[in-house]
């Protein structure tokens, strides 16, 4: 992400995966007792996509399992409260890495997001819905949107992913709107509204050996008008890449 940005993810983990891919399988069937799913190490490359700011890969720690009621989702924490159509209503808290400190501008802290959402998983792909607010510093809101396919290509087994998120006007501002220390490094003021930022993903998933898997993923996100128009931000889309070894239990 550039911290400014909505979607556009940066280090680390920031919604490399968004949703769980396992919980295509799983999410209808909780685990009751004992740990299944990937842990393992990775490393992510994501653009930060403000001015003075440049790219840079960073390593990552792979978790995308479940343990009862407790999930990781990559960038995501979460507990199932209870049973809804085929998934869960589900307690989410979330790492994005939006926060940035670059010469000159206003620093911005990384947002701190929590609240519910479900995965419900059908005969034709998971659909996924969350809504979060942000504890930190914008105070704003995020619902984010996801569907996600899977298929098998011989020994790889392919995960297709469409999303859209949408940022209230006060997240934008916070991160992409220009005011305070930045007027006074030359950037004009800017007051943003809300954006929309579609994307889409791959990921391929193959077996290295019968326990450990190899993950590769990337992911397009195409930012808002409101994003784009900041003085602040470069470009007009982000790319996640993200490259994963892990084990599964």
């Amino acid at each position: 992400m550039s911290g400014a940005a909505a979607g556009c993810f940066r280090p680390a983990w920031a919604m490399v995966l968004g949703l769980a891919v396992s919980a295509l399988a799983q999410a209808a069937d909780p685990v009751a007792d004992g740990l299944t799913g990937d842990v393992g190490l990775g490393a992510v490359r994501a653009p930060v996509g403000i001015r003075g700011a440049s790219a840079h890969v960073q390593p990552m720690p792979y978790l995308n399992f479940e343990w009862g009621p407790v999930f990781t989702r990559i960038d995501t924490l979460g507990l199932q409260l209870l049973p809804l159509g085929v998934g869960a209503l589900e307690l989410l808290g979330q790492y994005r890495g939006d926060g940035y400190r670059v010469p000159g501008l206003r620093t911005r802290a990384d947002a701190i997001p929590l609240g519910l959402g479900t995965l419900q998983p059908t005969p034709f792909g998971a659909f996924g819905l969350n809504v979060l607010g942000d504890l930190g510093p914008s105070g704003g809101l995020l619902v984010q949107a996801r569907y996600l396919a899977r298929f098998r290509l011989g020994r790889t087994t392919v995960y297709p992913e469409l999303g859209m998120e949408f940022e209230n006007a006060a997240y934008v501002r916070y991160y992409a709107g220009a005011s305070g220390a930045d007027l006074a490094a030359g950037v004009p003021a800017y007051r943003p509204g809300a954006a929309v930022n579609p994307s889409v993903g791959l990921l391929l998933e193959t077996p290295v050996t019968d326990r450990v898997f190899l993950h590769a993923y990337w992911r397009e996100t195409w930012l808002g008008e409101a994003i784009r128009r900041s003085p602040l931000v470069t470009g007009r889309e982000r790319a996640t890449v993200l490259l994963g070894l892990a084990y599964r239990f």
